[in-house]
Formats: C-alpha cells, sequence, structure tokens
C-alpha cells in the first residue's frame, strides 16, 4: 500500500526527532541504527526506507537547516530597516537554534565533523552554500543602494555565521545564559559591519 504524502512526511519527522534525542544522550558515534528504531518505535526496514545511514539523517538535518535559514535570509532585503532586519534574522536563527536541543545537537555534530570526513562534508558544503546565500543577500542590498558592507563580503558572512554558532554553544556551557540579553550586544556588533554611504 502507497502511504500518502503527510504519511510519508510525519514518518520522516518522527525519524528525525528520534535520531536528535539519540545522539544528544549518547552522541553520534556511539548511536547505532537500532537505538534510533528503539527511540522512534519503527522497524529497521521502516526506517532504512527514508535513511541508509546515520550520516544521510545528519545530511537531512542540513537541508532542513538550510532551507528555513534561506527563507529567513531571502526576506532581508525586502525590509525597509535593512540593519534591523540583519539582526533579526541572525537573532532569530540563534534562538531558534538554542530551543528543543538544537544546541546540544548541533554541539555533538560539530564535534564529530572534526572527527569523521563524512559529516565534514556534509557540514562543509552546507556552510558553504549558507555563506554564499548571505554573500548574494549582501549583493543585492548593496547593488540597490541602500546599505553597504564595510569589509569583504564572504568576511562578513562568516562572521555572522560565527557570531549565531557562539551564542549557540554559549547556551550549553553556561547555565545563567539568556539569548534575550544578546540582541542589543548582537545589533551594536552587526551594525558595525555596514554602512549608509560609500566611502
Amino acid at each position: 500500500m502507497r502511504l500518502s504524502d503527510k504519511k510519508i512526511v510525519e514518518n520522516r519527522d518522527r525519524i528525525l526527532q528520534a535520531a536528535q534525542a539519540c545522539f544528544v544522550r549518547k552522541g553520534f558515534h556511539s548511536t547505532t541504527m537500532q537505538d534510533i528504531c528503539r527511540e522512534a518505535d519503527m522497524s529497521a526496514g521502516n526506517i532504512y526506507r527514508y535513511f541508509d545511514s546515520k550520516e544521510k539523517i545528519i545530511e537531512a538535518f542540513a537541508e532542513e537547516e538550510l532551507q528555513w535559514m534561506s527563507i529567513a535570509i531571502t526576506d532581508v532585503p525586502s525590509s525597509g530597516d535593512l540593519r534591523g532586519a540583519i539582526v533579526d534574522t541572525a537573532f532569530w536563527t540563534a534562538a531558534t537554534l538554542t530551543q528543543d536541543g538544537r544546541a546540544e545537537l548541533n554541539a555533538e555534530l560539530f564535534a564529530e565533523a572534526g572527527r569523521n570526513p563524512r559529516i565534514n562534508t556534509i557540514y562543509s558544503k552546507f556552510y558553504r552554500q549558507l555563506v554564499k546565500k548571505i554573500c548574494k543577500t549582501l549583493e543585492v542590498i548593496e547593488s540597490s543602494d541602500r546599505l553597504y558592507p564595510v569589509h569583504d563580503k564572504t568576511h562578513i558572512a562568516k562572521i555572522i555565521i560565527a557570531l549565531v554558532d557562539g551564542l549557540v554553544m554559549n547556551k550549553i556551557i553556561s547555565p545563567d545564559f539568556e539569548i534575550m540579553n544578546m540582541r542589543p550586544v548582537m545589533e551594536t556588533m552587526i551594525n558595525a559591519l555596514f554602512a549608509s554611504e560609500k566611502n
């Protein structure tokens, strides 16, 4: 019997949620596909219909993150307050990545990327695509004569990504970390990267 599109999406999400729980609890390396089967309460055969390895699951995580980040980034040039929109997008991304165990998951996957060449390849591709999308947005903004990056656009994109990643990691190591307190500081730092007029 052919599954409906809705059921396929539900099963896929169920597997990803189970994998996230396992990776956070046991670590990527120590988690087995059987662990994910148990957590999702699904048979191995059913799970392998969607993902044939842990690496494929990680690839799905990266693709989903890139998709929703891309939507947010693409909306920036349509804003009347460009500086505010850039800050809001960076802040929203960091806040989203600190919720529902995502900070712990990202920390685990970053660490695994340093050990596992296959995971490194997945995240290196994700990083390059994200930098490219941010740069494209900055090019659109600059070409419309509305705001000007004061440094190389690629470097600015990388700094913004590093700022977001750093906030996510702070969520893990600092028990009293409150991301809402970080927004004014982010605003000051990101605003300094742009000018309203060409020099």
